[in-house]
């Protein structure tokens, strides 16, 4: 510093000086552990809570909860339409389809989805889910023995057949 000390350079370098002349705490200073537990603690609530959201949220994405151990082919029905778009079986197959949906019945239109397909002979109604738990049902048909595309689709919300999101197909091979 070059100059005079004036009234406010002469506070300043009596706290510098206060500060350098006070020893730091001891490690195993009983507030230092506490202050730092509290903030581990809060770290770890804040990761807990993100992580739970980011599951909730984005779940879906990397293990979808429609897939069935048994064998069943899952089939899920939100606003957005079914899940895949596209089923593929063989002709005359047995066929068992794990659907499901999360949507909350107060959404819907009639508070369901439906599966229907005149062609598979499927007429499906599928209440929506709860406030804890989404709403499956098991929809068993034999695949046709002809070869080629089945339309299948929900008539209950978002248009109905009307609505190119809510239909999908059930393609049958040889």
């Amino acid at each position: 510093m070059t100059g005079p000390l004036t009234p406010r350079r002469t506070r300043r370098a009596a706290e510098r000086d206060r500060v350098r002349r006070e020893p730091a705490p001891p490690v195993g200073n009983p507030d230092t552990r506490r202050r730092r537990l509290g903030q581990l603690l809060f770290a770890a609530v804040a990761v807990a809570v993100l992580g739970v959201g980011g599951w909730l949220a984005f779940g879906d994405f990397v293990a979808p909860r429609g897939s069935a151990a048994d064998g069943a082919i899952g089939v899920q029905a939100s606003m957005a339409g079914f899940t895949p778009k596209e089923i593929v079986v063989a002709a005359g197959q047995e066929v068992t389809l794990d659907f499901w949906t999360q949507d909350s019945s107060i959404h819907l239109e009639r508070g369901v989805h439906t599966l229907n397909s005149e062609d598979l002979g499927l007429a499906v109604e599928l209440p929506g889910a709860d406030a804890v738990a989404m709403s499956r049902t098991r929809v068993m048909f034999t695949a046709p023995t002809e070869p080629g595309t089945y339309e299948v689709y929900c008539d209950t919300c978002c248009g109905g057949r009307a609505n190119p999101t809510m239909r999908g197909t059930v393609r049958v091979e040889a």
